[in-house]
């Protein structure tokens, strides 16, 4: 008899701490969410700009490495007159991630995350212009902020001109040209 009052109170006990416990569930839960919200939020704001950030850098590195490459296969020719992407790719003056291929050979292409990149003479063919196309909105507002570096004589986002030889880069003026479209279109010129 004894051991069947002492287990019913403990049944007793059990149900009421459970009932304790579906208060604090409750509350638990509630913080749980709480917070799984605040930091989706956080994620949701920043993660597009950390991936923009980061594609828009694998960009703007490569350009600083292959631009002087160009410059020097051209420093003893009289002008830029011949360039064309399928040399820059040809010669492997970008990386190989950035360059298509047949097999381990370059086919002449170049390659963005979202479209082609193209060289051609520019200015009387003293000068180089690159094309980057089809860019989302975010990157090239990265990629645009990059071409106020002294290696870059001018540059335009969706022809609208950003910097010139004599002017700086006007980064309001890229940023409105880079938020007007998903796939915007970027130029830039650079000397030998």
């Amino acid at each position: 008899m004894e051991h069947l009052a002492q287990n019913s109170s403990s049944q007793s006990l059990k149900g009421n701490r459970w009932k304790k416990q579906r208060g604090n569930f409750l509350i638990d839960m509630s913080i749980a969410t709480a917070i799984a919200a605040v930091i989706a939020l956080i994620g949701w704001t920043l993660v597009p700009d950390l991936l923009a950030s980061y594609n828009a850098s694998k960009i703007t590195t490569e350009l600083k490495t292959a631009i002087p490459k160009i410059q020097a296969g051209y420093n003893n020719r009289t002008s830029f007159a011949v360039l064309t992407t399928e040399e820059v790719a040809k010669m492997r003056w970008f990386s190989d991630g950035f360059l298509e291929k047949n097999g381990n050979i370059p086919n002449g292409a170049i390659k963005t995350k979202w479209g082609d990149v193209t060289f051609a003479p520019a200015s009387g063919n003293n000068q180089a212009v690159g094309t980057l196309n089809n860019i989302p909105s975010r990157e090239c507002i990265k990629i645009a902020e990059d071409f106020g570096q002294a290696i870059y004589t001018s540059a335009t986002v969706n022809s609208t001109s950003i910097k010139t030889a004599t002017t700086d880069l006007a980064t309001t003026t890229a940023s409105d040209q880079c938020n007007s479209s998903d796939t915007n279109t970027l130029t830039f010129n650079f000397r030998r």
